[in-house]
């Protein structure tokens, strides 16, 4: 997933919200694929986002008592509700009182590597349901952990990704729905699928190419590629980019070696390039994320 959205200015809402009336609070990354802002605004205003290319769970803090969406004007917002806005969703809403609210921000991409880990199913074939003013005291609590941190420091800011990296577990257990029609062919196998995965897990420390992966499968390169995509939402090189990252993440937490030692054993070469790739997807260096873990 290196072209994911990460920063907060990545992510289409937060730049429609930046151009309207709303007082930006404060915002951050959360790791790779995730971002965070927090919003008050008191004009009246109209606003609309068409197909955004990204997730949003909002999250009303006070006020929005006389908000709603155009089309749903029966329902209201207020302290404590909750929208789920998918990425490809489209709606109209009319902001006639003060609010504060949240916004965690979910690019698809990593919905999709979820998607694939937990559910050990195609994110094509899932849908995030579109959801207006819901209440759901499991997600407040989480919210309030991450409305109890400081984004800009590197402990808070992982425990603040740890609560939304929650947040996303829940939606995937809670927040989705089988398409009804049926997916386009050209997919993995289940089984295929999960031989992949089983592979590059067992040979995370090595290098991998896309030939070897192919063969795996016994495809052709070519047609391997574009499986591959269709099956896990990203190609073949951000999975196991992603993967190699996890792997870091787990033996970090472990507290079982030096950098340079981890950095082999999740296939970077080097503490140097793990600790590039690392800040870049997580948010804080290695020996950030270690020590925050130990605090923890």
């Amino acid at each position: 997933m290196a072209s994911a959205a990460s920063a907060p200015a990545d992510f289409s809402v937060f730049r429609t919200l930046s151009r309207s009336t709303a007082s930006l609070e404060r915002a951050a990354p959360l790791g790779e694929g995730m971002a965070i802002s927090q919003w008050s605004r008191s004009a009246r205003e109209t606003l609309g986002y068409d197909s955004p290319g990204h997730h949003t769970l909002s999250l009303y803090l006070q006020g929005g008592d006389k908000s709603y969406r155009l089309g749903h004007d029966t329902l209201h917002g207020g302290a404590g509700k909750f929208c789920v806005l998918p990425a490809e969703h489209y709606s109209r809403w009319s902001m006639n009182d003060t609010v504060h609210f949240l916004h965690l921000y979910i690019a698809p991409e990593r919905l999709a590597r979820e998607a694939v880990m937990r559910l050990d199913c195609e994110p094509r074939t899932l849908e995030l349901r579109d959801r207006t003013y819901i209440q759901d005291d499991s997600l407040i609590d989480v919210c309030r952990q991450l409305l109890g941190t400081d984004w800009t420091q590197p402990a808070d800011r992982l425990a603040a990704s740890s609560a939304a990296e929650t947040v996303l577990h829940h939606l995937l257990n809670q927040g989705v729905a089988r398409k009804s029609s049926p997916p386009s062919r050209g997919g993995l196998a289940p089984a295929v699928r999960r031989r992949i995965m089983d592979y590059v897990d067992a040979h995370l420390s090595e290098p991998l190419t896309l030939d070897q992966l192919a063969g795996v499968a016994a495809l052709s390169t070519y047609h391997f590629a574009r499986m591959f995509h269709t099956s896990f939402g990203e190609p073949p090189h951000a999975w196991v980019r992603g993967r190699r990252l996890a792997h870091a993440r787990s033996l970090l937490t472990a507290g079982k070696s030096d950098l340079a030692g981890i950095a082999q054993a999740s296939g970077f070469g080097n503490a140097s390039h793990l600790s590039r790739v690392f800040h870049e997807a997580v948010g804080v260096t290695p020996g950030q994320y270690r020590n925050a873990r130990r605090q923890h």
